[in-house]
C-alpha cells in the first residue's frame, strides 16, 4: 500500500473510533477513550488487510464487495477518480470531475433522481465536505 491508501484508512479507522467513543464531560478521559479505540480499530483493519490481501488490487475487491453500490470514474489520464457514494444516475459528466479535481473532491453523492421535486437541489454534493455541484449555466440537460 502507498502512503494515500494508509492515509485514507487511517481516516477511515478515526471516524470508525470517534463512532465508537463514549463522549464524557472531562475532555481528557474522552480523549483517552478515543486513542485506545483508534489504536485498537487500527490494529484490526490493517492486521485483516495485511492477512487477506496480496497487495492494492485485493484491497480494492474487498472494498468493492462490502460498497456494491459504489462507482469509480477516471477523470483524466492522470488517475483522477471520483467515487459516487450510494447510487448513481447516469455517467458522471466532464464538468462535475473538472470541477472535482479542482476541488480536490474524491466523493460525491449523486442527487440527479431528485431534480424533478426540486430543482434547485444540487446535482452533486461533495460527501463529508461542504461542496455543491450544478450543472454549468448553458447546458442543454439529458
Amino acid at each position: 500500500m502507498d502512503n494515500k491508501e494508509i492515509q485514507i484508512i487511517s481516516q477511515v479507522c478515526a471516524k470508525i473510533a470517534a463512532d465508537l467513543t463514549v463522549k464524557d464531560e472531562d475532555t481528557q478521559v474522552t480523549a483517552d477513550r478515543f486513542g485506545i479505540l483508534l489504536s485498537l480499530v487500527q490494529e484490526m483493519v490493517f492486521d485483516s488487510i495485511n492477512s487477506r490481501t496480496n497487495g492494492t488490487a485485493d484491497v480494492v475487491q474487498m472494498v468493492q464487495k462490502s460498497f456494491p453500490s459504489a462507482k469509480e470514474v477516471t477523470a483524466n489520464s492522470q488517475g483522477f477518480t471520483v467515487t459516487v457514494q450510494g447510487e448513481q444516475y447516469g455517467d458522471l459528466p466532464a464538468w462535475l470531475l473538472a470541477a472535482c479535481q479542482r476541488d480536490g473532491v474524491t466523493r460525491v453523492f449523486d442527487n440527479r433522481n431528485q431534480l424533478a421535486e426540486n430543482p434547485k437541489r444540487p446535482w452533486f454534493k461533495a460527501v463529508g465536505q461542504d461542496k455543491a455541484y450544478w450543472e454549468p449555466k448553458g447546458r442543454a440537460r439529458k
